[in-house]
């Protein structure tokens, strides 16, 4: 290995990552002589230097939180040469980061990138962009809408969990129509959820069983929020043989097709820049991601399954 790329987010987690970057860069030059870091300011940097670093470098490193993650992917998915990515996580909730199992300590997680356990990851795609974590219309725009930045600042996580339950009496349903081949649906919803990943606000209740290797997407299809459906959802309860009920539907899936009367705008790993119609698909293996100490596949893990 002779390039290491570091793409920061300098403002991300309140600076930490940045505070610890002398530390970081001399863990990486004891694998590789060059390591270069890439600061980003505007939103699009993430991509545009993922776009310029890909033909070279030999492992890229992305420093920051879940927007600075969903942007950088979006860079490197739809290239034909794609490094090995790790994740340094800095922001609030780092959901993939917490997927690939990866301390949220950013010393630790450095040494944990430094084993070298690399994985080959499944990439979603939407249309024509890419998402690693979640694809959501309905309560979970909503409630990421209603986050004021300070709030944010102050709670973190906390901040998802309260806009949560303060929008479900204020949620809205819109008319969806689902076009899979392993389930069909048209009538009113109030969210629909993919999932990838298995946390969605530094939650994993939505997919607690998701796996980033099966080449599947986890969909959930809230009808109407009951009391069943909202316990169920936050205490983990839901699975791969979730029976059926009026107001949930759970069902996994290679491919869907999602549209909405009216158009429902859409968050996807936390971005919202898109709204329906959307034809989500899965690129199974699509990365190679060197993941944490944490890190479980639960395709291949029994044990998971009965937590």
């Amino acid at each position: 290995m002779q390039h290491i790329t570091l793409i920061m987010n300098p403002k991300a987690g309140n600076q930490k990552l940045h505070d610890q970057l002398d530390f970081i860069l001399e863990k990486l030059q004891t694998i590789a002589p060059e390591v270069a870091v890439h600061y980003t300011q505007q939103e699009e940097d993430g991509f545009r230097f993922v776009q310029e670093v890909a033909p070279y470098t030999d492992l890229l490193i992305i420093a920051g939180g879940d927007g600075t993650v969903h942007t950088c992917i979006n860079g490197l998915a739809s290239l034909s040469r794609r490094p090995p990515l790790a994740i340094l996580p800095g922001g609030t909730c780092n959901d993939f980061a917490r997927t690939l199992g990866y301390s949220q300590d950013p010393v630790e997680a450095i040494d944990q990138i430094m084993k070298r356990n690399e994985r080959k990851i499944d990439v979603a795609q939407h249309n024509d962009s890419y998402f690693l974590n979640f694809w959501g219309i309905g309560l979970i725009t909503q409630v990421s809408n209603e986050i004021e930045p300070e709030m944010k600042k102050k709670w973190g996580r906390l901040a998802y969990y309260l806009s949560a339950w303060k929008q479900f009496d204020q949620s809205e349903s819109f008319e969806v129509e689902i076009q899979s081949d392993d389930y069909q649906y048209q009538g009113p919803a109030q969210m629909v959820l993919i999932g990838n990943g298995a946390y969605v606000g530094g939650l994993k209740a939505y997919f607690p069983l998701s796996s980033v290797e099966d080449g599947q997407l986890d969909v959930l299809v809230f009808k109407t929020f009951s009391l069943e459906a909202i316990t169920a959802m936050f205490s983990s309860h839901i699975t791969r043989d979730q029976p059926q009920n009026e107001s949930l539907d759970f069902f996994r899936t290679k491919e869907i097709k999602i549209s909405t009367t009216p158009a429902q705008q859409i968050d996807c790993d936390g971005e919202k820049t898109t709204k329906t119609p959307s034809l989500i698909r899965t690129l199974p293996g699509h990365l190679r991601m060197w993941v944490g100490d944490d890190y479980l596949n639960p395709i291949n893990s029994e044990d998971d399954q009965s937590d």
